[in-house]
């Protein structure tokens, strides 16, 4: 039985490869045409998934799921490293930061056939700049990890993200 890798590495000399520097202004030259979500199994045998999620006060939070619907084990390590796309899927102006609520430290997780983890986003839906119309992201741009091919995911409800600018995001669970 194979085994495939994926490491939270990113080589900046890749086509369309992004770097996870904390607090960086996510930006994608490609942005996958399809919406994946519909898709059996993409391929490499990982799909990319999200919950509708939890809101209380302000606070967001919202599951993404990795699901190996491949034939071989694979290993993931690091965070999904994730572009907040609008409604026309244009790239919205959002830092993707770690998350403070969840915090574990990335480490490798093995994905059997037919397993899955997942990692948290949460953010605030805070106006603080009227100057600035609040941001909706509608669909979302992520790779696994940072380096591997991204999908296009479509969560059930839209990330009201207010003014702020800043989305967290934890490690893979």
């Amino acid at each position: 039985m194979g085994l495939l890798l994926l490491t939270a590495c990113a080589r900046p000399d890749q086509p369309g490869a992004t770097q996870p520097t904390p607090g960086r202004t996510a930006s994608v030259s490609a942005v996958p045409s399809e919406d994946v979500t519909e898709a059996a199994c993409p391929p490499g045998g990982l799909k990319v998934t999200a919950e509708r999620g939890d809101a209380a006060a302000g606070y967001r939070e919202m599951s993404l799921f990795l699901a190996n619907c491949g034939p071989v084990t694979v290993t993931v390590n690091g965070r999904p490293d994730i572009v907040v796309l609008g409604k026309d899927r244009d790239v919205q102006d959002i830092a993707v930061v770690a998350s403070v609520h969840y915090n574990p430290s990335p480490h490798p997780i093995v994905l059997k056939p037919g397993t899955r983890t997942s990692a948290v986003m949460s953010w605030r839906n805070t106006y603080d700049d009227i100057s600035k119309p609040p941001v909706v992201g509608v669909y979302l741009s992520v790779a696994a990890t940072p380096g591997v091919p991204r999908q296009l995911v479509k969560p059930p409800s839209s990330l009201d993200l207010g003014s702020t600018g800043r989305l967290e995001v934890s490690a893979w669970l």
